[in-house]
């Protein structure tokens, strides 16, 4: 049996207002799976992500854990006091990139081994040459390191998505946590985003969870999803399931948003590839 990567159990999230995000959610997911998360906007995709990275706690309760490759990340509400070197096995890719933009490409990437050095080199930017010819092997993995020496505002959002999940190979991540990474990208941008991350599941066995806005990526990327409707876990299964009409029986009027322009009458019979190919074209 497969070792559990991410383990959440009867997790709750309520913020301000008593606006509840999340309402009791269990989810596994096993190492090397390739995982996508969908759902309309508010659907608590963003905060459930947030919660296995253990940057935001989750409600009180007894019955309610996070535990990351079989180590506590959280219990009862309370964060655990080893979420930071948890977390330094975990890869945040962000909507929002969030590199640091007047710091070369490959600065960005070398970020990625703060977690590994001393401190003071780390404050003082001093990467060894090991550490260097490291993050351009990342940089040439994900296709752009021709533009190492540009600084990070400089590159295209596809390429600062690029140089992120470069980071996360250099940090050593053995799970990727994607929140949305192709929400901002045009079509041919996410779709290299999307092959990017799914080699580093099927060739380094990198557990990949990704929340997506469009579900025909989650078809053509992700042999499983799981659904999520105000809060709630609406479906955990094949994603080869999720025809237009499933979908629409699971979210109503809401299922419009999850499907690309133009592609809201896709049926079972017709491919996801093909599908995403003609949104493309």
């Amino acid at each position: 049996m497969a070792e559990l990567a991410v383990d959440v159990r009867n997790v709750s999230k309520t913020f301000a207002h008593e606006m509840k995000a999340l309402d009791t959610v269990s989810v596994r997911v096993e190492e090397g799976e390739m995982v996508a998360l969908i759902g309309a906007s508010g659907s608590g995709k963003s905060t459930l992500l947030r919660l296995i990275a253990g940057l935001i706690k989750c409600d009180p309760g007894k019955d309610c854990d996070i535990a990351v490759a079989g180590q506590a990340m959280q219990n009862g509400g309370r964060i655990s006091r080893e979420a930071r070197h948890i977390r330094s096995t975990i890869g945040m890719i962000f909507q929002q990139f969030n590199l640091v933009g007047r710091l070369s490409v490959l600065t960005n990437v070398l970020i990625g081994h703060l977690g590994r050095i001393p401190r003071w080199r780390g404050t003082l930017g001093l990467f060894n040459e090991p550490e260097k010819q490291e993050a351009m092997a990342a940089l040439k993995r994900v296709g752009i390191d021709a533009h190492a020496l540009k600084r990070g505002h400089h590159l295209s959002g596809g390429q600062q998505q690029r140089t992120a999940i470069a980071r996360s190979l250099v940090q050593g991540a053995r799970i990727v946590i994607a929140d949305e990474p192709i929400a901002s990208l045009d079509p041919s941008s996410a779709r290299k985003v999307m092959d990017i991350l799914s080699d580093l599941n099927s060739k380094d066995g990198i557990t990949v969870i990704v929340s997506l806005h469009q579900v025909e990526y989650a078809l053509n990327y992700c042999p499983r999803t799981v659904a999520l409707r105000d809060g709630v876990v609406v479906y955990d299964g094949p994603s080869e399931a999720l025809t237009a009409d499933f979908l629409g029986e699971l979210y109503g009027a809401e299922s419009e948003e999850l499907f690309l322009p133009g592609l809201e009458g896709r049926t079972q019979d017709q491919p996801a590839a093909a599908a995403l190919a003609s949104a493309a074209a």
